[in-house]
């Protein structure tokens, strides 16, 4: 590729046992109160660290709860306020004080015979209310109308909201955006019928849920102003979406080599006004090409240079630094 290069510059690197298990879990980077946190399952605990705002440093203020269900896939974590958490699993949804000790519980259906289902769950952004995607009830005629999500109180679990969701059997991911928003972006990945991309706002009438953009697919990077940028599942395009504004499509092949493909899973935006993305010679490649991209155009604007091969993972961190990570090894870069 012939773009310019940029030299990465490594400002910190830290041991985090299961980070190479959690850059590939729904829950495993989650963006939280305009934070970015790590969600880390080893040795039947479950460790939750915030993204150290000093670019000196990486995880800080971890915090570690013994795992319920340490064999049970699908589970999905979420910091909480007050270093609570909340876990989502097949039957509950539950809440733990930063102690360990419960909160609450709130029972729901299993998702019968959907392996593939999991629910996911988030304080919204006023910090009262937990939303938690579940399976919804069965109808008469014994199938499913919808998944549904709940607003419960996080205090005390009451349920204060419910809205079915057009989805059914989904594995779903939360995500907060990095400004002061009012909503949360919710996805609902459906493997072969595709993947849904839902703002969810709770509202003292219930829950408000409104597509958004012309996203389908489930690797979403979020930025400012409720900007997208979604990678295809494939790897043969890139979109940025945003309400209001006409949707952006790059082509791998505009801008890669000959039979190359966006890989990694994690796009997302540098900064204010980058975006970066990985690229490889295949989908299952070990190693990557960094590339910078223009916030708004998607225009190539340059290549990362490393001391050495980088992986396919790059975590944009939003403020001009991003992870990636070395065996169990996370790294923290920015640009020279």
């Amino acid at each position: 590729m012939n773009y310019p290069r940029v030299r990465a510059r490594l400002l910190a690197s830290e041991p985090v046992p299961g980070v190479t298990e959690a850059f590939g879990n729904l829950d495993g980077l989650l963006l939280r109160e305009g934070t970015h946190w790590v969600v880390t399952r080893n040795d039947g605990a479950i460790t939750i660290g915030r993204v150290d705002s000093d670019p000196s440093g990486v995880i800080t203020d971890r915090a570690t709860w013994t795992d319920p269900a340490p064999h049970t896939p699908g589970t999905y974590c979420s910091p909480l306020p007050g270093g609570a958490m909340a876990i989502s699993g097949r039957e509950t949804v539950t809440v733990y004080e930063a102690d360990g000790t419960l909160r609450w519980e709130h029972r729901h259906r299993d998702w019968q015979h959907s392996p593939e289902a999991s629910g996911a769950c988030t304080a919204d952004p006023s910090g009262r209310v937990l939303l938690a995607t579940m399976a919804g009830p069965l109808g008469t005629d014994g199938l499913s109308g919808g998944d549904v999500c709940r607003a419960l109180d996080l205090a005390t679990g009451d349920v204060l909201g419910e809205h079915v969701l057009p989805s059914r059997a989904a594995a779903y991911e939360f995500q907060a955006f990095p400004d002061a928003r009012p909503e949360v972006l919710l996805t609902a990945s459906m493997g072969q019928d595709g993947t849904l991309c839902l703002l969810i706002t709770s509202t003292a009438a219930g829950i408000d849920v409104r597509a958004t953009g012309t996203v389908t697919e489930a690797c979403v990077g979020v930025g400012p102003e409720g900007a997208l940028v979604v990678q295809d599942i494939g790897g043969g395009y890139l979109t940025r979406t945003q309400d209001g504004t006409d949707d952006v499509l790059l082509e791998a092949g505009r801008v890669l080599p000959e039979d190359w493909v966006f890989v990694g899973y994690t796009p997302g935006f540098l900064d204010d006004k980058r975006i970066m993305v990985v690229a490889a010679e295949e989908q299952w490649a070990e190693e990557g090409t960094h590339l910078l991209l223009d916030g708004r155009t998607l225009g190539p604007l340059a290549e990362i240079d490393y001391p050495q091969a980088p992986g396919v993972a790059a975590v944009p961190l939003g403020d001009g630094t991003w992870l990636t990570h070395d065996g169990e090894t996370v790294q923290r870069w920015t640009t020279a």
